[in-house]
């Protein structure tokens, strides 16, 4: 196998998991945003004073927060691998083709212009 053909073997695979994590971080969030609906109907549903279970729609709170955070993380991750790849052997390997799945959304292709 040529080095070249290693070298985006590997990318596609680290990409591959890249964006596995992602989708799963999507999810949590998802999962955490349904779970503080179901806590606020459940509470109203069995007539309980706003002040009962304060306690866990703060660690709820709490754990959204985390989340974000770690959705903050992973673009540094996506900036610290972008660096990575410009000064290494796996700068000219295109990642085509490993867009996040379901993803519909048209990508721009060459410069961008502010529109007004």
């Amino acid at each position: 196998m040529k080095r070249t053909e290693h070298a985006a073997q590997l990318a596609a695979h680290l990409a591959a998991d890249l964006f596995d994590a992602e989708a799963s971080q999507d999810e949590a969030v998802s999962q955490l945003g349904k779970l503080a609906q179901s806590l606020t109907r459940t509470r109203r549903e069995a007539r309980m004073s706003t002040t009962m279970g304060q306690g866990a729609f703060d660690a709820l709170a709490d754990a959204i927060a985390a989340q974000v955070q770690a959705q903050r993380a992973m673009v540094a991750l996506h900036h610290a691998l972008s660096d990575v790849k410009q000064s290494s052997s796996f700068r000219g390997i295109e990642l085509s083709g490993h867009e996040k799945q379901g993803d519909d959304n048209t990508r721009p292709i060459g410069r961008l212009a502010l529109v007004s």
